[in-house]
């Protein structure tokens, strides 16, 4: 009878300090003296999975309808942005547009001064020349007569324009001799206008003859 008391308490010993073992073993780790899942594997925390089909449909159409909103703000900085370049792009058009309508313009007008001119040099050169042969046809003393109220310019024109009838014609000018007939103070300022190149640049030249009356 005392063999098997000693026997049970020999056992009751031995589960007893496994016992206490464990406990210790639990409170170590509990205050992370040790790390219990280094002994023990099994005690190691599996990550939670997370199961969609827990999420309610109202919460999936939620983030849906975030993500929808997140793109449409997108979609609309971009077409904002588009929107912008197009305005500039529209801008730098108008004013190019403006530019060329401009030049266009100033084209036009340089032309229309062009053909205006080109017409009255016509028209003059040719007044000129029924003017130079009227003075040819007429006799000397009544040619002078007549030139002498003229601008001193108009006169040396109507000159230049005999002198380039007669080499046509190949006759003898008689511009040098009509010009003796005029009184001498006259005939110098009419000689030096006529020897001075820049002439035809004063101001009124040929004024009266581009008027109405053929003899100014």
């Amino acid at each position: 009878m005392a063999s098997v008391t000693d026997s049970t308490r020999s056992f009751f010993l031995i589960v007893l300090i496994f016992f206490l073992i464990a406990i210790g073993f639990f409170v170590f780790d509990y205050f992370q003296v040790i790390n219990a899942e280094d002994y023990l594997p099994f005690l190691k925390k599996q990550a939670g999975l997370v199961n969609q089909d827990l999420l309610s449909p109202t919460e999936l159409e939620k983030l849906e309808m975030e993500k929808a909103k997140e793109r449409l703000i997108a979609d609309r900085e971009e077409l904002e942005q588009m929107k912008r370049e197009l305005e500039e792009k529209s801008s730098s058009l108008h004013a190019d547009k403006e530019r060329l309508e401009e030049l266009k313009e100033g084209i036009q007008r340089k032309e229309k001064e062009m053909a205006d001119k080109l017409k009255k040099d016509n028209a003059r050169a040719e007044k000129v020349k029924v003017l130079a042969n009227k003075v040819a046809n007429m006799p000397p003393e009544s040619a002078r007569d007549m030139l002498i109220n003229w601008p001193d310019y108009d006169i040396i024109e109507v000159f230049e324009q005999m002198d380039r009838d007669a080499e046509e014609d190949g006759r003898q000018t008689i511009t040098t001799y009509l010009l003796t007939l005029f009184p001498a103070e006259r005939r110098s300022v009419i000689s030096n206008k006529w020897l001075d190149a820049g002439a035809r640049n004063v101001p009124n030249y040929g004024k009266s003859i581009d008027e109405d009356n053929d003899e100014p």
